[in-house]
């Protein structure tokens, strides 16, 4: 990977090799796959369906898209139930989108990408949603946990996990540059 740079017009530019943006391509459209059901829910109130929102009332029971779509009062379990079913649908679907926009450019050109201020922030959400899902899969719970380490397939996560974290700065760099 040749790190993201700005061009004098703004856009955002990165290199991948082929395999690079197959896995970024592949991880994002397993975000899009686990939450485009939540996002389509047939089991939404007429009224919300008619203005676009709705939620199931309980957390996920799946750690990863428990992560991703998480309890907003964690003391508070009503609120949290109420809150989900508000919002859950809009912000999985939300999710799905953003999700779809980085395999979208990563299918426009293989290796080369470039991003508008739209997509660099699609882009920022997508790879934040990968890592929270990631470390779901690894038990990483807060900053200085190694979660599992146990097998080369836990090892190779971490890699992946830390790698992302590289392509995220990478990006945040350039756009802050």
């Amino acid at each position: 990977m040749t790190p993201f740079s700005k061009t004098s017009d703004g856009r955002l530019v990165v290199g991948f090799s082929a395999v690079e943006s197959d896995i970024i391509a592949d991880l994002a459209a397993q975000i899009a796959g686990m939450l485009s059901g939540i996002a389509g829910s047939g089991e939404v109130d007429p009224l919300f369906d008619l203005v676009g929102i709705g939620g199931r009332s309980a957390i996920d029971p799946d750690p990863a898209v428990a992560r991703l779509l998480p309890d907003a009062y964690g003391d508070d379990s009503e609120a949290s139930s109420d809150f989900r079913q508000l919002t859950e649908r809009s912000l999985a679907s939300r999710k799905v989108a953003n999700a779809r926009v980085v395999i979208a450019t990563l299918e426009r050109e293989s290796g080369h990408v470039e991003l508008d201020e739209a997509e660099a922030q699609a882009w920022l959400r997508t790879l934040s949603d990968i890592r929270l899902t990631i470390a779901a899969r690894l038990g990483i719970e807060s900053d200085g946990d190694e979660g599992a380490t146990d097998s080369e397939a836990a090892v190779a996560l971490h890699d992946l996990y830390d790698w992302l974290a590289f392509v995220t700065e990478s990006l945040l760099d350039a756009l802050e540059g």
